[in-house]
């Protein structure tokens, strides 16, 4: 019941982080002439998602086994996350099975955060910034920036719609054991979207006012519980004035 409580004062935070995200994510894309190889990795991830949902459809062919090959990357990617978490927090990892629909990890112990850290984390983002920085360390004059940027973007871009596939075409049982699917989704939503702005600013220091970005967010956090207050004091008053008339 308190996490459900949690869940529900979260939530107009966390939409105010996405907003606030959203426009971060734009604004770099259209106005910053560097993030063009990042935008445009972002936008060919989404049309290759968008085309396969709505437009290729098929049991076989190269689309299908691509996008099976596609799911069973994002389940492993998943599992290993819910892995990585756990040792980080001092747990042991016994087994990792995965397929293409699902995949199952056996950890010694959980919490919300080993729970919810494949959702939060974009798995092969990382390993991508990871690897380019293993290059430049081995080679610093490889280059390359362009290609690290398009797969750093298309990596993101598939970590936001996988998730938001995973969320709503499946109950997940990761939501439950987390405390609950309000408080998961709160916190999921608030973990994306300052991981999308603090990326965002690394990448693109000069393009992303990451502080007003963020007072902006705690500003409409703000006038929206300023609003709910000014809405339900007249109703809690009228309710004050009966209970005391009884």
């Amino acid at each position: 019941m308190a996490r459900l409580l949690v869940g529900i004062l979260l939530l107009p935070l966390s939409g105010s982080l996405l907003w606030a995200a959203a426009k971060t994510l734009a604004g770099v894309a259209v106005h910053s002439s560097t993030a063009a190889p990042f935008a445009a990795g972002l936008v060919l991830a989404f049309c290759a998602w968008a085309m396969h949902r709505w437009l290729i459809q098929g049991p076989a062919g190269p689309v299908a086994w691509a996008a099976r090959g596609a799911r069973w990357s994002y389940v492993l990617g998943h599992e290993l996350t819910h892995a990585m978490a756990a040792w980080a927090t001092g747990g042991s990892v016994y087994a990792i099975a995965v397929g293409e629909k699902e995949g199952h990890v056996d950890l010694s112990h959980s919490s919300a955060f080993v729970a919810l850290a494949p959702y939060c984390v974009p798995f092969y983002a990382f390993a991508v910034a990871l690897g380019y920085r293993l290059l430049l360390w081995v080679r610093p004059d490889a280059g390359g920036e362009a290609l690290f940027l398009f797969l750093l973007g298309g990596s993101l871009a598939a970590h936001l719609l996988f998730t938001w596939d995973s969320l709503t075409q499946t109950r997940q049982p990761d939501l439950d054991a987390a405390g609950g699917v309000l408080f998961s989704l709160a916190l999921i939503a608030i973990a994306n979207a300052l991981m999308i702005m603090l990326l965002l600013k690394g990448l693109f220091p000069e393009s992303v006012p990451l502080l007003a970005n963020l007072r902006e967010a705690g500003g409409l956090t703000k006038r929206f519980w300023s609003l709910a207050w000014l809405w339900t004091k007249p109703a809690l008053s009228a309710a004050k004035k009966r209970a005391f008339a009884w």
